[in-house]
């Protein structure tokens, strides 16, 4: 029997509201976005979020235990059976409630588990995502299609770290997961958030990873708080939906007792990092956690997936993408927004006074309620990408990426700060001296990762400071859709340099408006075979890994090809494209070159034209 919509209520499709919960206060400076934001800074009282059902401990195959919270249409166990919605967080279990609320309503069960080691489970947790915490799937999933109260289908479903383990929840022999939804995923967690093109997101490995050890050790990530759940009783009740015994440990006994045995890593366990293979000091390699790493069970298992990303979302639309190209042959559904990572806030730099997101929340929860009836309805065998094209607010469907028509356009550094589409004849040199205060501000791809959506700022005083290249004005209005590719000949200073190159769109009136990003450190430049690599990276692709680095040699020239991340925009006629060149982002990323002085000299025209390759076609309004 399918099931349908039926609420009383509108409801925020908010999967990381748990993560905004948890973590909103411990970034200065900074405002929250997305539901639940408000009650951040206090605790949470029981009237804002929904107790559970029923909540207990599921003993895992070497006799950990997790903890389990349901949620029942209705209240009540059902007496027909249901199709039940799987999600394992390390947020909080209980603060689950606020993202499903809605499907619950509609029928659906709501199983939510904090994984292993995690806030309210018992375990170590030396590796977010590690081998134990995924096997724990397979027993959750049969646990869950066991109960009587299931019809057998399960669905796994999840936003940011939820979404990762939904996705490598698809690659296991559970054959009652019948689908998932995968909102915002890391598919490789190294170069799509924590390092991007080898370059160390600090901001965010400490700031996540900090508040993040504080909950798990059972003390409140929220500034100005001195709750300490292991240490005293009395404190474990103001940290409720962050820490949530289960049904009759109304002591907390079992609670502090799994608080007791945790073993928790530490950001600067990753701190000196530098390459795709490299272990941490905890013995684990980051892609290791990665749904990528599981890429032989997602095609094995062929688990129809409906996947989310988004063009201003960390690396969350590459990560689709990537997983789209990775898994040919897996039914999938693709939706990049222009969102932030909540999906309840439109973040398209040309309409800044929108807030609305795109799709509203009640199209967003019809698009994933009907994709879970088609499976069970029907079953699901479609490969479809409906993508939002920014600057024109509209989306738009293909079955292949780049969608048919899209070709690569280069234009090529030339003289007096221009992008040509010839290739220039004459040579030359542009010299930039790094400044690095130049940053990407506070309202970012990178900031709504931690809770704050961004709002990109007219950027040509930034760009003052970075070197630029600007095209003619455009005749026509014309459509970007794919990856952007920067190559780059140029020498440098020192032997460490990193690369952040901005394309933006350059409006008649000069307002400089963001488009998308990409980072590089210049050691990593070495082509890769593809044939050699985990998964289908893309254009211009790389290995990072540590016995292919390149050594630089400073003032000697050298050619450094990257991708940009994705993205889907409209350039109106009269718009120009530029291309900013810096060489740091103060807001988020370790500064390298030794910590010294850096000069890039930049050689344009002749044999080693440096160019970016843009995909791009005529606008059409069908």
């Amino acid at each position: 029997m399918p099931i349908h919509a039926r609420t009383r209520r509108a409801s925020v499709l908010l999967a990381g509201t748990a993560l905004v919960l948890l973590l909103t206060a411990c970034s200065p400076g900074t405002e929250p976005a997305g539901e639940g934001a408000e009650d951040a800074a206090q605790p949470a009282a029981e009237a804002e979020v929904r107790r559970s059902d029923r909540s207990y401990y599921v003993e895992m195959a070497d006799g950990v235990r997790v903890a389990m919270s349901l949620y029942y249409p209705g209240g009540v166990e059902p007496e027909t059976p249901r199709p039940t919605i799987l999600v394992q967080t390390r947020y909080g279990r209980e603060g689950m409630i606020r993202s499903f609320e809605r499907f619950v309503e509609a029928g659906y069960v709501l199983a939510s588990v904090d994984t292993r080691g995690s806030t309210s489970s018992f375990g170590p947790r030396r590796v977010d995502i590690g081998p134990a915490e995924i096997e724990d799937m397979d027993v959750l999933i049969g646990h869950i299609a066991a109960q009587p109260w299931s019809d057998g289908n399960v669905f796994a479903q999840g936003t940011s770290y939820m979404a990762d383990t939904a996705d490598i929840a698809t690659s296991r022999p559970a054959p009652a997961l019948k689908g998932a939804i995968i909102r915002e995923v890391d598919f490789d967690v190294f170069l799509q958030l924590f390092f991007p093109g080898g370059v160390a997101n600090e901001w965010f490995l400490q700031n996540w990873g900090g508040a993040t050890k504080t909950a798990d050790e059972g003390r409140s990530p929220r500034p100005g708080e001195d709750y300490d759940c292991l240490a005293r009783a009395e404190d474990c009740a103001p940290l409720w939906p962050i820490l949530a015994p289960v049904d009759g440990d109304d002591d907390y006994a079992l609670l502090r007792e799994a608080l007791a045995g945790r073993e928790r890593w530490a950001p600067d366990d990753y701190a000196q990092m530098e390459f795709h293979d490299d272990a941490g000091l905890n013995g684990y390699v980051f892609f290791q956690s990665a749904p990528a790493a599981h890429l032989d069970g997602i095609r094995r298992e062929a688990t129809p997936a409906q996947v989310w990303g988004s063009w201003v979302d960390g690396g969350t639309a590459e990560a689709a993408l990537a997983r789209w190209r990775s898994a040919p042959d897996v039914p999938m559904e693709i939706w990049l927004t222009g969102n932030d990572h909540s999906n309840r806030v439109l973040a398209d730099p040309f309409l800044p006074d929108i807030e609305a997101p795109r799709p509203a929340p009640d199209d967003q929860f019809a698009v994933m309620d009907g994709f879970y009836n088609r499976i069970m309805e029907r079953g699901y065998d479609d490969r479809i990408i409906h993508y939002y094209v920014m600057g024109a607010g509209e989306y738009r469907e293909t079955a292949d990426w780049p969608p048919e028509g899209v070709a690569d356009t280069d234009f090529f550094l030339a003289a007096g700060n221009t992008l040509s589409t010839a290739r220039p004849g004459v040579a030359g040199v542009d010299v930039y001296e790094v400044d690095f205060t130049a940053q990407t501000g506070d309202r970012t791809r990178w900031s709504t990762q931690f809770g704050t959506a961004p709002a990109y700022p007219d950027r040509r005083e930034e760009d003052g400071k970075l070197i630029a290249f600007d095209t003619a004005a455009f005749e026509a209005d014309m459509e970007v859709a794919g990856t952007p590719v920067i190559e780059l000949h140029v020498a440098t200073a020192t032997d460490d340099p990193v690369f952040h190159v901005y394309l933006e769109d350059v409006a008649p009136d000069g307002r400089v408006t963001y488009l998308t990003e990409g980072q590089f450190r210049a050691i990593h430049r070495a082509p890769a075979d593809p044939q050699t690599l985990p998964y289908d990276m893309g254009p211009a692709p790389h290995s990072y890994r540590r016995e292919d680095a390149l050594p630089v040699v400073p003032g000697e020239q050298m050619a450094v090809e990257f991708a940009l991340f994705p993205v889907a925009a409209r350039i109106e006629a009269g718009h120009r494209l530029r291309v900013a060149i810096a060489g740091t982002d103060a807001s988020y990323f370790r500064r390298y070159s030794n910590g010294e002085d850096e000069v890039f000299e930049i050689a344009r025209g002749g044999e080693a034209a440096s160019r970016i390759s843009v995909p791009m076609r005529p606008w059409s309004d069908e």
